[in-house]
Order: C-alpha cells, then sequence, then structure tokens
C-alpha cells in the first residue's frame, strides 16, 4: 500500500508540472498510455493521481471520455483573476491582522531571497521563491480552507501565465511592487496592502487577458477553433 501511495504521489507530481507547464495541451484529451511510458509506472496510480487533480481543477474528468487538461480562454481567465483577488483580500486581510513576530520575519527573508535572484537566468528558482513571497505574505491567515483555495488558485493562474507563454511587460517593475507590498503589511496598514496586492495581480492579469483575446481573434480570423483551446 505504501508503495502505491508513493506511485500515486510520483505521478500526481509529474502530470501537475505537466498541466502547469502547458506540455499537457490545454483542450485535449489526456491519452493515460502516454503517460504511463513517459512515467513508467502502471495505469493505476496514473488514474488516482488524475483523479487528485481533476479534485483541484488542474483536470478535467468526463465519465464517459476519460481525463482533459483544461481549456483556456481570457473569459476563463478574467474571472479567476477577480476570484483570486477577492479571495486573497481576505486572507491576506486576516494575516495583517493576526501575524507576529515569525510572520514579519518570514516575509523579510523571502522578499530578499526573491530579490536576489534574476528571473532572467533562473527562471525555476525565482518561481519557486516568487510563489513562496505570496505564501508568506498571507501566511497568518488562520483559515486553513482560505489558504488552501489561494494555493489552488495561485497553480491555476501559473498555468495560464505558462501555457500562454507571456510576461508583464517590459517596464514593469515588479521588485518594487513586491516592496510596497510587504512594506504596507508589516506596517499594518492592511488596506494599502490589499490594494496594492490586487493591484499587482491586475496588472499582470488584465495584460494576460488582452493578449489571450488577440490571440483568440487572429485563431478565428484565420479560421482556427480557438474559443475553447489556444495553441501556443
Amino acid at each position: 500500500m505504501d508503495v502505491h501511495r508513493s506511485l500515486t504521489s510520483r505521478a500526481h507530481h509529474h502530470i501537475r508540472e505537466m498541466v502547469l507547464s502547458g506540455e499537457l495541451t490545454p483542450g485535449t484529451r489526456i491519452q493515460i498510455d502516454v503517460l504511463r511510458e513517459k512515467l513508467d509506472m502502471g495505469a493505476s496510480p496514473i488514474r488516482e493521481a488524475l483523479s487528485i487533480l481533476s479534485s483541484e481543477q488542474l483536470v478535467v474528468r468526463n465519465e464517459q471520455r476519460g481525463f482533459w487538461a483544461p481549456a483556456i480562454s481570457s473569459e476563463d481567465f478574467a474571472i479567476l483573476l477577480d476570484t483570486r483577488c477577492r479571495v486573497e483580500a481576505i486572507a491576506f486581510a486576516d494575516a495583517i491582522a493576526q501575524g507576529g513576530s515569525a510572520w514579519e520575519e518570514r516575509i523579510v527573508m523571502l522578499r530578499y531571497r526573491l530579490n536576489s535572484l534574476d528571473r532572467t537566468n533562473h527562471p525555476d528558482a525565482w518561481e519557486i521563491a516568487h510563489r513562496e513571497f505570496h505564501a508568506a505574505l498571507i501566511s497568518a491567515c488562520p483559515s486553513r480552507y482560505l489558504l488552501n483555495f489561494c494555493a489552488q488558485l495561485y497553480d491555476l493562474a501559473v498555468r495560464y501565465r505558462n501555457v500562454a507563454r507571456l510576461v508583464a511587460y517590459p517596464e514593469r517593475q515588479i521588485t518594487d511592487e513586491h516592496a510596497q507590498i510587504a512594506e504596507a503589511a508589516l506596517a499594518r496598514n492592511a488596506e494599502r496592502a490589499v490594494a496594492l496586492l490586487n493591484d499587482h495581480y491586475r496588472k499582470t492579469g488584465d495584460f494576460l487577458v488582452r493578449k489571450l483575446a488577440e490571440q483568440e481573434d487572429q485563431g478565428r480570423a484565420a479560421g482556427a477553433d480557438t474559443a475553447c483551446r489556444i495553441v501556443v
């Protein structure tokens, strides 16, 4: 049983990364036989991993047609962005109200780590540090349900960014934005901190929505069916 759980965990990790990176093309059926060969394991742990991922909304389960990589669209991302801003605003305000010295120290440490990394030369390390910094901001929120939901929304947002292969406009000063958010949080100015965090998300999100919509328009003009799936 422990071996089976280990295989399922490994399958979950690898398939999750394939979904988040866009290696599994959005809107297409997930071929279990292909995964079996790629991951060198049987179908059972792969199916279990896919079932777990479907509960996390990273995989779509169709009882009649198997598992699919979720489609993407500008409309869906706009809804995701709005949901993320609403939910994380609650968690962040609660964290600012409840956080102690350990919470403050973690924010300072992770902000320093994030600033020390070059995003262009070390994209993987930067992405990990970026995730940890944003998680630290809300980590003092007492509701594990809110924290779990925020983590899920983070993954879904990262998937969109990776699949679309888009980065924020070049004049964007991400480091300054992170600094302002952290400083407002540490000053216990919840209203300003939440406003800055939402602005931070929407700068990237609004840019991405526009670019996705442009891709959809280009696809329709070319006669491609991109209303449900954007091929990049």
